[in-house]
């Protein structure tokens, strides 16, 4: 770790994801507990999620195309100024008028858009610009990173909405990603896909999506693996949608409970960075993978079973720490096994099936939950955990050999300047 950070790109890229992700963070968690207390309802935050799947469904594969087209430095400053520009406009509305729900949802939607974009784009970025023998420490630290910020985020969100209200945490947020994108601008980058670039440029974004079908067909388990490791960023991303209501209308708890909840599960994300290394020596990547399962889906059952805030908070924790787990195993692995021309597109495929998936699920969510409860949804979200951890085990035998081939030729690399 002490190597990396002796890198001065990678140091300036930690200090722009740390300020973006902070800001981040807040936004959602203040803008959840927004929708939901405003209406007391949970179809308003429902169909914004769900709005902003439709969103990512369409626009998903273009992106990925785009990344591997255009510089990656360039289009994570552009999220971030885009990001800088919607906050900015909406708080100062909001020193002058009343916030409206639809202004709400205007920035939900284009938090989740710069999210979209955020991970593949930066994913691609660190494989251009670190040698592969590095991709597990620097995920790990940008996840520990990461969550730290969430860590914050969810501290200082339920305090200055408690006390000052949502216009402060806006205004914060819009500070943030101008931190960020001036932090990425002291970056030492040269796009290195050029050639690529001018033949892609000369064939429409739809074929090139069909190209990542193409190259994923060719290598066995890896459509099914693929599939069964977004199970759990699916779980989180519905539980976004879940913790606000259970903790609201079950549990029957303010927004203290709430963003404790997300300040554990930042703890345990941290915790998960930070052993995610030795784990995976002991252990092995992919069985490790598959405890992460089975526990994630054992916290989720426990949160029903007894629904009490301080069991919300820390069962928060293990949710934090089999997420992180999974998702940087899942991340390094893709990092290992996929061509830098080919990273963009083969993430938005499967980030595009994560979605019709997250589209399914949030209707069937919004349209139950007001009659249900939060409880339910969690019940659902614990079985499709157990469905992908068969998922994984059967795909585990056919990519562990090409794991571990693709480390052997790590060891022999050395770090880019």
């Amino acid at each position: 770790m002490n190597e990396i950070f002796r890198n001065r790109n990678f140091r300036r890229l930690f200090l722009s994801n740390l300020f973006s992700g902070f800001g981040q963070g807040m936004t959602m968690i203040g803008i959840s507990w927004y929708l939901v207390e405003s209406t007391g309802s949970a179809s308003l935050l429902g169909s914004t999620m769900l709005l902003s799947s439709i969103m990512t469904l369409f626009i998903g594969p273009y992106l990925g195309t785009l990344i591997d087209r255009f510089s990656r430095k360039a289009i994570l400053q552009l999220e971030q100024l885009g990001g800088f520009s919607v906050l900015a406009l909406v708080t100062a509305w909001g020193f002058w008028g009343t916030y409206q729900e639809w202004m709400m949802v205007l920035i939900f939607l284009a938090s989740m858009f710069m999210f979209q974009v955020h991970e593949p784009a930066q994913s691609a970025f660190v494989q251009e610009t670190f040698e592969q023998k590095h991709y597990n420490v620097i995920n790990s630290t940008m996840e520990i990173q990461n969550q730290t910020a969430l860590v914050l985020a969810g501290a200082f969100a339920g305090f200055l909405l408690g006390k000052y209200g949502l216009h402060i945490v806006l205004i914060l947020n819009t500070l943030t990603y101008l931190i960020a994108f001036l932090s990425l601008t002291g970056i030492d980058y040269v796009f290195t896909q050029e050639k690529q670039v001018e033949k892609d440029l000369r064939t429409s974004w739809v074929s090139q999506f069909q190209q990542s079908w193409v190259y994923i067909k060719e290598k066995r388990g890896f459509i099914v693996f693929g599939i069964a490791a977004l199970i759990p960023f699916l779980a989180v991303m519905l539980t976004n949608l879940l913790n606000p209501i259970f903790v609201s209308q079950v549990l029957g708890e303010d927004v203290a409970i709430y963003s404790m909840g997300e300040v554990t599960y930042s703890i345990g994300a941290v915790l998960a960075g930070f052993l995610l290394t030795w784990f995976r020596g002991k252990i092995g990547a992919f069985p490790y993978m598959v405890g992460n399962y089975i526990l994630m889906a054992i916290a989720l059952v426990m949160t029903v079973v007894i629904p009490v805030g301080s069991v919300f908070v820390l069962l928060s924790a293990f949710m934090g720490w089999c997420n992180v787990s999974t998702r940087l195993i899942r991340q390094t692995i893709y990092m290992e096994l996929l061509p830098n021309r080919f990273i963009g597109r083969v993430l938005s495929f499967f980030r595009s099936i994560g979605t019709c998936m997250r589209l399914l699920l949030l209707a069937l969510f919004t349209l139950m939950l007001d009659s249900t409860g939060g409880s339910v949804g969690y019940l659902v979200l614990a079985g499709l955990l157990v469905t992908a951890t068969l998922g994984i085990v059967f795909s585990m035998g056919m990519l562990i050999q090409r794991v571990d081939t693709t480390d052997a030729v790590a060891d022999q690399g050395t770090m880019k300047h």
